[in-house]
């Protein structure tokens, strides 16, 4: 008798061991998009959505008064900032006079011509 394996039993050896490492694989990339699913469905839960705009405001007199309106992602607006929804967005462009970014341009988002 013959202590040698034949190639072909090695590598059947080789694609069972090979299936297993697929087979674990698998299972983990399972575990992972729960895991990622479950996070996500978390943190939409507990974070409320944020608006699209905010309002910058300066100084003058020692009181805040409105400066510009920016879409909620600009960076040019400052530190001393309010969030606002769409309508008073819209109302402070167009009933209230409150110039629009030109950076960031948020009439155009809002659709104020």
């Amino acid at each position: 008798m013959s202590d040698k394996v034949s190639r072909l039993d090695r590598l059947r050896s080789v694609r069972e061991w090979l299936a297993w490492q697929l087979r674990r694989t698998d299972d983990t990339i399972a575990e992972l998009e729960r895991q990622e699913a479950t996070t996500a469905r978390a943190a939409r839960t507990l974070s409320p959505p944020t608006p699209g705009w905010k309002l910058a405001l300066r100084r003058a007199g020692g009181r805040p008064t409105p400066d510009a309106v920016h879409t909620s992602d600009c960076g040019m607006a400052g530190k001393n900032t309010k969030p606002l929804p769409r309508e008073q967005a819209l109302r402070a462009l167009t009933e209230d006079g409150i110039t629009a970014c030109p950076y960031c341009r948020p009439d155009n988002d809002l659709g104020v011509l």
